[in-house]
């Protein structure tokens, strides 16, 4: 399930398609349906709350940056590309709990759940139905590094909460640049992307449920190591927390035929490292 799915491809996820059940969810008006690859595909345009009713969404340039937070304009000024999240107006708008949209679409478990909405993922997985919550394999989040808007989720708090009953898996990050567009010539702005480092801007945190004792939960993460080609984290997890049968067996047959691939990569890779090392001296 990918709450915020608008700009998506769900690449990582085709590996899965044929077996899988796709939900995306998206308020974005134009919002391009995904239909592709997956056994099943639920695609429901809605905005996403903690709460059912009315609430405030401030549409902004950038119809990506529009939020049901407030942008906070003191902060997102220091920022290149500050115009992105200025609003335009701020209208009324009908929102779903969480847990009212899985009730209305019969969904009653989740294996991986991506939440992407603007400073509000921290909330919104707190509201949900903990019976659901609790048997979720893997939770990506995408806090940002500065308040963006007012009341989003702090980076901190996402971990203080999530380390309680998952574990951190995996960090990548967004990058800008703190600086204002006005300061820039177009010469400037050339070197800017070209020649500089930006600054970190956002996060995507992706975090694996704790329950070792859950077979299902744990066949998930060991499909979140594969795809991630973690081989021997997987085949370690697999011996250290999956039942020993046939299933299994075959798993880790498959696993040591991958490494013995690896294995052989290296070994004719050699001569390439001890290359690179000669010439980094």
């Amino acid at each position: 399930m990918h709450l915020g799915a608008i700009g998506s491809d769900f690449k990582g996820w085709n590996i899965l398609g044929e077996k899988a059940i796709l939900v995306t969810i998206d308020g974005h008006a134009n919002y391009k349906k995904f239909s592709q690859n997956y056994k099943k595909v639920i695609n429901k345009e809605c905005i996403i709350s903690t709460k059912n009713g009315y609430s405030n969404f401030y549409v902004t340039k950038d119809p990506d940056c529009s939020s049901l937070l407030e942008p906070n304009a003191a902060e997102h000024k220091r920022w290149y590309g500050s115009h992105r999240f200025k609003v335009d107006k701020k209208v009324k708008v009908k929102v779903s709990s969480i847990n009212k949209f899985l009730k209305e679409n019969k969904i009653y478990h989740i294996d991986w759940l991506v939440i992407d909405i603007q400073g509000l993922d921290l909330k919104i997985i707190k509201s949900l139905d903990p019976k659901i919550r609790n048997k979720i394999s893997i939770v990506e989040l995408e806090p940002g590094f500065s308040p963006i808007y007012n009341s989003s989720d702090k980076i901190g708090e996402v971990f203080n909460y999530m380390t309680k009953n998952f574990e951190f898996a995996d960090m990548k990050f967004g990058y800008n640049y703190k600086i204002q567009n006005e300061q820039l010539s177009l010469i400037n702005k050339k070197i800017l992307f070209r020649l500089t480092k930006p600054s970190k801007f956002y996060s995507n945190i992706i975090f694996t449920n704790k329950n070792f004792k859950n077979e299902r939960i744990n066949l998930m993460k060991l499909i979140y190591l594969v795809i991630n080609n973690n081989i021997f984290e997987a085949r370690n997890f697999l011996n250290n927390s999956l039942k020993n049968n046939e299933f299994t067996k075959l798993i880790l047959k498959k696993l040591n035929q991958r490494i013995l691939i690896l294995k052989i990569i290296y070994i004719f890779s050699i001569p390439y490292f001890l290359i690179k090392k000669i010439f980094t001296f």
